[in-house]
């Protein structure tokens, strides 16, 4: 027997279907509505979501358009050429006749920039196909912008950025000052620089001793975390034989600057020790020789200095030059006359400097010359000799008094101001000291 449902019963599943139509019909609506009201995804297309739970009410569609990246700017590093030209160089990368015209005949902080030195670096920086900046080095201490736009291109003169560290650099003597210096690490510049600070307390031609030691403070310069040069040493010690010599460098007013001991007492006598520098002393000074060429004993009345052929020749002192001549017995010679008291003579030279003719000023450390063998020479050498009075003086033996010192009023001062820089001569310490382009004068 079958039961019929009752009316109650089908009456409420009626109910139900109906409610199911109509939110089945609500859904399709809505997803059509959706449908037309959003955009068809795309890769420019992106959902930014506020902070907090992703709601519908939250969720914002954000469309993008294509992104135009512009090319990355490259660097050339490049050295001039003999032969290169400011014209060949921009050409190259399309510049305009007119445009490099203008640059060429601008003039900044007295630099041309139609005037290229070889040797001398300049950089290229290129985006894409289009050269954008010229950058060229006339010295280490500035560079000459050109920069290329729309208009005439932009010229200007900027200091290099340089980072700049002050370092302790100490080394042993065991042969020569140079190997030392070049045993620790450090450039041969650096070696010629310690003998200039102490070249009137050491003769590094015989003073030397094995187990000599140094020390020195001195600012190094980097540039794109490359070593670029050496500063000036702000303060050095070198023990020589038990000896200990102490240099301070001592800037006045902006000036360039000398270098003092720690009384304040001035490094630079009047004359340098030697004419040349690191070479051997192959004849002192003697009143009886035999020589070497003719085989008599005549009076040796100077110092020869063994070197090669070009080696520079430098005066030992300020002074006029008052003989240039080339005779049988001396070979191309020169003498200088430093004051009223003092001259000097160097003999035996393969060329002179240019510009030595009677008259001539030099200066200290000025070269004159360049060792030769001309006139009576077995080999080539330097024949000094120096005059006291008129008269011949042993030059290793002379004593002349010191340049000025620092002056009894900044006395004080120049103390304290040195004080730290004994004390890192001592340990050694090193720090950073700063960016820029010029030499440190202090820690910072």
């Amino acid at each position: 027997m079958i039961n019929n449902p009752s009316p109650k019963r089908n009456t409420h599943l009626r109910k139900r279907s109906g409610i199911r139509w109509r939110y089945l019909t609500l859904a399709v609506l809505g997803l059509v509505v959706l449908c037309v009201s959003r955009p068809a995804f795309s890769p420019q297309a992106r959902v930014v979501q506020p902070p907090g739970p992703l709601t519908s009410e939250t969720a914002v569609v954000d469309a993008l358009p294509p992104l135009e990246m512009e090319p990355v700017i490259t660097v050339e590093k490049r050295v001039v050429r003999t032969g290169d030209t400011l014209y060949d160089i921009l050409k190259e990368w399309g510049v305009p006749d007119l445009g490099i015209l203008k640059a060429a005949e601008t003039r900044v902080d007295g630099i041309r920039p139609s005037r290229l030195v070889a040797g001398r670096n300049y950089r290229l920086y290129v985006q894409g196909e289009r050269l954008v900046e010229y950058q060229y080095e006339p010295d280490d201490m500035r560079f000459l912008k050109i920069v290329f736009g729309e208009g005439v291109p932009a010229v200007t003169v900027e200091p290099i950025p340089y980072e700049i560290v002050r370092v302790s650099v100490s080394g042993v003597i065991e042969g020569s000052l140079f190997g030392a210096v070049e045993t620790i690490g450090e450039k041969p510049v650096l070696a010629m620089d310690l003998a200039d600070i102490f070249a009137w307390q050491v003769d590094f031609f015989r003073d030397l001793r094995r187990g000599d030691s140094f020390v020195a403070l001195v600012d190094k310069y980097y540039r794109d975390g490359e070593f670029v040069r050496y500063g000036r040493i702000a303060a050095a010690q070198f023990v020589n034989n038990g000896t200990s010599h102490k240099a301070f460098l001592n800037r006045q007013q902006g000036g360039r600057g000398d270098y003092f001991d720690e009384t304040g007492g001035s490094l630079q006598r009047q004359f340098l020790k030697a004419p040349l520098r690191f070479r051997r002393i192959s004849s002192g000074f003697s009143t009886r020789r035999l020589h070497p060429v003719t085989g008599k004993v005549v009076p040796h009345l100077g110092v020869d200095y063994a070197a090669p052929t070009g080696t520079p020749i430098m005066a030992i002192g300020d002074g006029k030059v008052v003989m240039v001549k080339r005779d049988a017995a001396n070979g191309r010679i020169i003498k200088v006359r430093h004051n009223s008291v003092y001259s000097s003579a160097y003999a035996h030279m393969n060329s002179f400097a240019s510009g030595m003719k009677v008259g001539t000023r030099v200066r200290q450390g000025q070269i004159i010359g360049y060792v030769g063998s001309t006139g009576r020479a077995t080999g080539p050498h330097l024949h000094f000799a120096m005059y006291r009075n008129g008269r011949y003086v042993d030059p290793r033996r002379i004593s002349v008094p010191r340049a000025t010192s620092v002056p009894k009023a900044d006395l004080e001062l120049y103390k304290a101001s040195i004080r730290k820089l004994d004390v890192l001569l001592r340990g050694g310490l090193t720090e950073q000291v700063a960016e820029g382009g010029g030499d440190a004068d202090v820690l910072r």
